[in-house]
């Protein structure tokens, strides 16, 4: 359980006050309670101004991709019927347990039809859905209620699909999205049904997981999970599937209404991309050749605070650096640093919000390949701030 303020050590109880004094003036009410900010401060070994700097940076996340209002988001049909996740009761204080068939979740698919903008979001998504209900329970229990079990089965799974860049690129970023911006969320996590090669996908994400996420994380193969989810988590409240009781009324021992299983994404959902922008008609791209060892520059005048930059591109046979800069009278500031992506494999789609006029300059980078010219397409606008409907990196 998340430590609580009658635990701390006089210390510790110290570095809350001080953070309390610090951040009460800067953050929304919501955040103000002991148990939210030793979220924070946990987070951070109880270090004042590394537990500030987490929280502000992420208010400003929450605020540049609108994420209070995700749960008004319609996602694309493809991530309902094929992302594998679902929420199938509490555990024994009330905290919601998540159940995520990842094993059986075809990345490749789903990536090849959605963006990974709202592959992303679609995750988070979840996570708020968490916290609502957390709310609930807290209600409902007399007491906080702030974290939640995650049981990850990985029967089937294949390591081929996280070992794609494209796949891995987004595990990571949500990983990283995951531990900047929702500290001490987690109680436990259990990865069932491991097989061996588990260890090889997992070995890469691990580096990134604080070490207080790492000590809540638990890894079974086939046998001995049943027993110690049952200590935790009464059997009513867990799918027969997974060594609870429950089952759907048709007798579904997966509760299947509960629990989307992933599965294979029909091919005929390929590039079916449509995030709720102008990016997913193809026939409005425009090309550009980038010559061997050189870049291309677009170049686009903001004028209104508070625009979005939105762009998707897809390169013909190989990857390509991009980059974002914004020139303002004789300053050039870097806002995205150029980075390769393998934008040949599936369309690289983002958006940025412009906090302040300027030219904004997309950058097409070449540099590191000397032998072949890249074709890049690509499609970009502004978007006023009136009508912005924030697209997800």
């Amino acid at each position: 359980f998340l430590i609580t303020a009658m635990d701390l050590t006089p210390g510790q109880k110290e570095a809350l006050e001080t953070f309390r004094n610090r951040v009460s003036s800067k953050i929304p009410a919501n955040y103000q309670h002991d148990n939210e900010l030793l979220r924070w401060l946990v987070a951070r070994n109880f270090k004042v101004d590394k537990a500030e700097e987490m929280l502000l940076k992420s208010l400003d996340w929450r605020r540049e991709f609108d994420v209070d209002s995700v749960l008004k988001w319609e996602p694309p049909e493809v991530l309902l019927k094929y992302y594998p996740v679902g929420q199938v009761g509490h555990d024994k204080q009330g905290c919601p347990v998540w159940i995520i068939p990842f094993g059986g979740c075809d990345m490749r698919g789903l990536l090849h039809s959605v963006s990974k903008a709202d592959y992303i979001r679609y995750t988070f998504r979840t996570l708020e859905i968490s916290h609502v209900d957390m709310i609930k329970q807290t209600e409902i229990k007399g007491f906080p209620v702030t974290q939640q079990v995650c049981i990850f089965d990985m029967q089937n799974f294949s390591i081929k699909n996280v070992t794609w860049k494209p796949a891995m690129d987004v595990v990571l970023k949500l990983v990283q999205i995951y531990e900047a911006n929702y500290p001490e969320l987690l109680k436990c996590a259990y990865a069932i049904n491991a097989p061996k090669i588990f260890t090889a996908a997992y070995a890469i994400i691990k580096p990134l997981l604080h070490e207080v996420t790492l000590k809540k994380i638990r890894i079974y193969g086939t046998s001995g999970w049943k027993e110690d989810l049952l200590k935790e988590i009464d059997a009513d409240q867990l799918p027969q599937h997974w060594g609870g009781t429950k089952t759907d009324p048709d007798g579904n021992p997966k509760c299947q209404s509960l629990v989307c299983l992933g599965g294979e994404v029909p091919k005929e959902l390929y590039q079916n991309i449509n995030v709720g922008s102008k990016i997913h008609a193809r026939d409005n791209f425009e090309n550009v050749i980038v010559g061997k060892g050189g870049k291309k520059k677009i170049k686009l005048e903001v004028i209104q605070p508070g625009s979005q930059l939105k762009w998707g591109f897809h390169t013909e046979h190989h990857d390509i650096g991009f980059g974002v800069t914004r020139k303002w009278k004789d300053e050039e500031e870097i806002l995205l640093p150029i980075q390769r992506v393998d934008s040949n494999l599936i369309m690289e789609e983002g958006s940025l919000h412009c906090t302040q006029p300027g030219t904004y300059i997309m950058i097409f980078d070449n540099s590191f390949s000397y032998v072949r010219t890249k074709k890049v397409s690509y499609s970009v606008y502004i978007e006023p701030p009136s009508t912005v409907s924030t697209t997800y990196l």
